[in-house]
């Protein structure tokens, strides 16, 4: 009898281990997310919570003024996505001119063209993206009641059990398209890159590994990842989780 309940006992302590394990898994990924989404993709302070408060606010003065704040901010981030979305499709256009052989005589992997075509996609959806709500907001804001027309576009138009008007889930989705069609553009870019200065190490009529290949191959993944270090290490200078933050009052 005894023994039968030390077992259950160590059937519960296991039991409570592993939902423990599992529950600092699970938020170790969540922060980690959170983290990531806080620089490119804006966090949820950052973009849902702004559309709350200027569909919540108190007064219709209050409410135009957080609407035209708003509308103001995204017209100017949507300019600086398109611009270096352009620019990103220059880029990676201009990769139909390269060799298509390798310094080792080898000719270039179809996974680099595809990457690099890949990247062309997603660089002109950013631009058209950027374009069709650039031209949306400004069509929007020439109404005499440009305020409200944006509220009303944002805004689900029901109240929670809250009392509170809360933005559309699609639209808290479609305002991050630019910048997401953008980063993925950009991985495109790198990962073709990445696959074309490694397959130039291959050796297809044998020789020695070591040449300048090698050397070219290594010299660009160490700058790449110093790269993608120090952007991570700014990422996180600059991540600031507004939400647990307490208000302070102006002096």
């Amino acid at each position: 009898m005894a023994f039968s309940d030390d077992a259950e006992n160590v059937t519960e302590r296991s039991a409570l281990v592993e939902h423990r394990a599992r529950k600092e898994s699970q938020w170790a990924i969540s922060s980690l997310a959170r983290f990531v989404g806080s620089g490119l993709f804006s966090p949820r302070t950052m973009t849902y919570d702004p559309i709350v408060l200027l569909l919540n606010a108190p007064s219709k003065e209050e409410r135009d003024t957080l609407t035209a704040r708003w509308r103001d901010n995204k017209l100017s981030e949507l300019n600086f996505i398109g611009v270096v979305s352009a620019l990103l499709a220059g880029c990676l256009t201009s990769t139909g001119s390269w060799p298509t052989i390798l310094p080792n005589g080898a000719k270039t992997p179809w996974s680099v063209r595809c990457s690099w075509y890949c990247g062309i996609i997603l660089a002109l959806a950013s631009i058209l993206c950027t374009a069709d709500q650039i031209l949306r907001l400004h069509r929007l804001s020439a109404h005499r009641e440009a305020m409200p027309h944006i509220r009303h576009l944002l805004s689900n138009r029901k109240r929670d059990a809250e009392g509170m008007i809360r933005p559309r889930r699609f639209q808290f989705f479609t305002w991050q398209l630019p910048v997401l069609f953008l980063t993925g553009s950009v991985v495109c870019m790198v990962v073709g890159m990445f696959v074309t200065v490694w397959a130039a190490t291959s050796r297809p009529n044998g020789g020695p590994w070591w040449n300048e290949n090698a050397w070219v191959a290594i010299t660009f993944t160490i700058i790449a990842v110093f790269s993608a270090l120090n952007f991570f290490l700014a990422q996180m200078s600059l991540f600031s989780p507004i939400n647990e933050l307490e208000m302070e009052g102006d002096d």
